[in-house]
C-alpha cells in the first residue's frame, strides 16, 4: 500500500528533476507530504494513467506536473483528477520552453490547471498549493 501524501510531484523524464526538485524543497520546509514520480505519458501511457487514477483514490490534494515540449503530462493527470494540477513548463531545446508554456496555458478551462515558468516554478507552484488549497503542514491541527 502506498503512503498517504498531500502533493504528487510528477515529471516525464529524470532530466526534469533539477527543476522539479525545487518544489520538493519548498514542500519540505512547509512539512507538507509528497512523493516524486517520473512517468512518461508517451513511453508508458498505461502506467501513467493508472498512477494518475490512484492519486484520486488516495485523496491527493494537488499535483505539480513538469512537462516539456507538447506538455501532455499535466493534461492527462488533470483529466482523471479533481484536485488542482499545476503545470510547470520545462525548457526545451527546440523552442526554448515556449512550446511547453503554450501547451500548458491553453488547457481547457474545465481542467483545474494553472501554470508557472521555470525560474518561478517553485514559488508559483508552492504558493498555489499551500495558499489556495489550504494544505496544512503535518505538524498542525
Amino acid at each position: 500500500m502506498e503512503k498517504n501524501i498531500d502533493v504528487a510531484i510528477i515529471m516525464g523524464s529524470d532530466s526534469d528533476l533539477p527543476i522539479m526538485s525545487e518544489a520538493a524543497k519548498f514542500l519540505d520546509t512547509m512539512s507538507i507530504s509528497y512523493e516524486i514520480k517520473i512517468l512518461s505519458v508517451h513511453r508508458c501511457p498505461d502506467e501513467a494513467i493508472t498512477y494518475a487514477k490512484s492519486l484520486k483514490e488516495r485523496n491527493v490534494k494537488a499535483i505539480i506536473a513538469g512537462a516539456g515540449g507538447a506538455a501532455h503530462l499535466p493534461g492527462i493527470f488533470a483529466s482523471v483528477n479533481t484536485c488542482p494540477v499545476i503545470g510547470v513548463p520545462i525548457l526545451s531545446k527546440s523552442l526554448g520552453g515556449a512550446d511547453s508554456l503554450y501547451s500548458i496555458v491553453q488547457m481547457p478551462s474545465r481542467y483545474s490547471c494553472c501554470n508557472s515558468c521555470n525560474k518561478w516554478s517553485k514559488k508559483c507552484s508552492n504558493f498555489s498549493n499551500t495558499n489556495n488549497r489550504n494544505i496544512k503542514p503535518r505538524n498542525t491541527k
